[in-house]
């Protein structure tokens, strides 16, 4: 067989040869640790979690699928690079009270991924007492139901988190969190704080878009298997625009125009593609209940960050175990409360002022602006069935049919969609095992 030369190996599979030799080398030194460090005694402990998927996807021509917007896309029918990983975890117990922890990620990332995006946990821990703990570094951004383990396939029911829900929300907070944990009859009861900056993925920007200066807020409650939680965050997002720059000067010089109409429309446009940022709100409801067999789960989350986006999401999910197998359904769903750009028409008006030419080039930046806005709306749903095996006590099979839909204008979950309604379906085997 002829060697692999290193252009025909791309990033993600060099991430996750290197994350498979971590493993390998953190599993030597877990043995060591096991058997040089007294039982009790405090040290290092490592774990480790990973992916193995393929799925056929058919989806229009150049639709690119992807389970969150910080993935690169491709529309290739099979693919093996969807839900594939491979995670290692590192927690080095200093005492009883302090432990720094590690955990780092190989997985296909987009074109805008830094170095340092593989390494999704680095933070110290501090328990004062067993009521109370701070956290400070890189830390699992705790707003939604699977910030512990979004990445940890074995840890959920479904192949994947819910594309329409999970695709859009940030992994991890580069900051620090404070938590108290208490007992109120036979309720287990949870707050945290929390303050830092994110990152919020590719969203057709040269470099990775952030969310700065976040402050939220997460309670919980747990009581005989059911599981009730609700958070709320504020912040300011700061979207890379660089590479848009000339549009936005075209637009900035069309708002400083004495036509009202042309004014206005261009200012909006330019807002809407981010020239001047925005303060986001985030709410979010969640519920998970396992009682017997039985299993579900549900949230919802609404996303307002005026003129740049608005919009809601929402899953459920319904699993019952039988043997080792648990077959279960699933629907998910994301609507774009900002409607549908109009095309502005420019030309007629602005003819008599800046010229014929002008007004065409105006009229083709307004038209061009509009095209990309409405298309990188987030508008689908999707029913998913499938069924997971626990064939293992480490490891599971999980096999699922995803129908997405999605509506005019709301294909912006999908690199290179076109903006017209369409409809996909994923097929999808994946081996999920910790270790």
């Amino acid at each position: 067989m002829p060697a692999l030369t290193p252009r025909r190996i791309h990033p993600w599979q060099r991430g996750l040869l290197a994350g498979l030799a971590c493993a390998g080398m953190a599993g030597l030194a877990q043995s060591q640790a096991d058997t040089d460090k007294p039982v009790g005694a405090g040290g290092l402990r490592v774990s480790g979690f990973g992916s193995l998927g393929v799925s056929h996807v058919e989806a229009p021509a150049g639709w690119g699928y992807r389970r969150e917007l910080t993935q690169g896309g491709s529309d290739a029918s099979w693919r093996s690079d969807i839900d594939t990983r491979l995670g290692v975890q590192l927690n080095y117990s200093l005492g009883s009270q302090f432990e720094l922890v590690a955990q780092a990620i190989a997985k296909k990332r987009g074109a805008h991924a830094a170095d340092g995006d593989a390494l999704e946990w680095a933070y110290a821990s501090y328990r004062p007492d067993a009521d109370w703990t701070l956290r400070a570094g890189r830390v699992n951004l705790d707003v939604f139901l699977m910030a512990d383990y979004r990445n940890v396939g074995y840890g959920f029911l479904t192949a994947r988190p819910p594309v329409e829900f999970y695709a859009m929300l940030p992994t991890v907070l580069d900051g620090a969190d404070v938590a108290r944990s208490w007992q109120l009859g036979d309720a287990q009861w949870r707050a945290k704080l929390m303050l830092g900056s994110a990152r919020i993925g590719d969203i057709n920007s040269t470099k990775a878009s952030r969310v700065r200066s976040v402050i939220g807020a997460m309670l919980s409650r747990e009581e005989g298997g059911l599981l009730l939680r609700a958070s709320y965050a504020r912040t300011r997002v700061d979207i890379d625009r660089s590479n848009i720059q000339p549009v936005l000067d075209g637009l900035a010089q069309l708002g400083g125009l004495p036509i009202p109409v042309v004014a206005g429309q261009a200012q909006m446009l330019r807002q809407r593609l981010g020239a001047d940022g925005g303060t986001g709100t985030f709410w979010e409801v969640g519920v998970r209940h396992e009682l017997a067999d039985w299993q579900w789960s549900a949230e919802f989350v609404r996303i307002s960050a005026d003129p740049l986006t608005m919009l809601t999401s929402a899953y459920a999910t319904l699993g019952r175990r039988i043997g080792d197998w648990t077959p279960y359904v699933g629907y998910g769903q994301v609507r774009d409360l900002q409607g549908v750009l109009a095309t502005p028409a420019w030309e007629a008006t602005l003819a008599p002022v800046i010229g014929p030419a002008g007004a065409a080039q105006a009229q083709m930046l307004g038209s061009a602006v509009t095209a990309s806005l409405n298309g990188s709306r987030f508008q689908q749903s999707n029913w998913s069935l499938g069924a997971r095996w626990d064939f293992h006590p480490q490891a599971a099979l999980k096999l699922q049919w995803d129908r997405v839909r999605v509506s005019n204008n709301g294909s912006g979950l999908w690199t290179g969609g076109s903006g017209a309604p369409s409809h996909a379906d994923i097929a999808t085997a994946v081996v999920d095992f910790i270790f």
